[in-house]
């Protein structure tokens, strides 16, 4: 009897075992699988200005803490803000100097106050929010002298988004992607009608 009884406390602990390695193998194969689309820095089309030369400046400063998460992006909105640039502003002048100065790259999380009792186990409801904001400022500049600014413009991108709660990583991934897509979106668009109607050569 007391051989027996080993004998099965061993037969489940190798099972359990097994089992455990089994879920673990399970959450890194979903995790190396989770594989977003690139981010598109699509229509609308460039736009040419009258500079010949830009300058990109990144003077956010993440505070790496709660309520901010954009520093947990694999591409944070600032990185993708300054790629936009670069793919969506030419520089076609002989003259000047065009600055883009990243002022705010920012998404702020926040917990929503959740139902309390039993139906609160049942709800979808969402408990996050996540907001995101993007403010870009445009200077052209005497090239030789770049204290001297000739115009000014702004493009400003907001966007906000739920999250419910008990949401996976890769689900979590897959709207910080989203909100970065969504901001870019709506920088192009501001690109192409603020700083080309400011500084496009025509």
């Amino acid at each position: 009897m007391t051989k027996t009884f080993f004998a099965r406390r061993r037969f489940l602990g190798i099972a359990a075992a097994s089992m455990a390695v089994l879920m673990l193998s399970g959450c890194f194969t979903s995790d190396v699988r989770n594989e977003w689309p690139p981010l598109s820095y699509g229509a609308p089309a460039p736009v040419t200005v009258s500079a010949a030369r830009i300058d990109i400046i990144d003077a956010y400063r993440p505070p790496l803490g709660a309520p901010h998460v954009d520093h947990l992006f694999k591409v944070t909105p600032s990185q993708a803000a300054q790629e936009l640039v670069r793919e969506k502003v030419v520089a076609g002048g002989s003259t000047h100097l065009l600055r883009v100065i990243v002022e705010e790259a920012s998404v702020r999380r926040e917990t929503l106050p959740q139902e309390k009792g039993m139906l609160s186990l049942f709800s979808s409801e969402p408990d996050e929010k996540f907001d995101a904001r993007v403010a870009l400022r445009f200077e052209l500049a005497e090239e030789m002298a770049p204290d001297i600014v000739l115009g000014r413009a702004s493009v400003v991108a907001t966007r906000e988004r739920t999250l419910k709660g008990g949401a996976t990583l890769a689900e979590r991934e897959k709207a910080y992607h989203g909100i970065v897509q969504a901001l870019l979106d709506d920088l192009a668009q501001g690109v192409s009608t603020t700083v080309g109607g400011t500084f496009g050569k025509y």
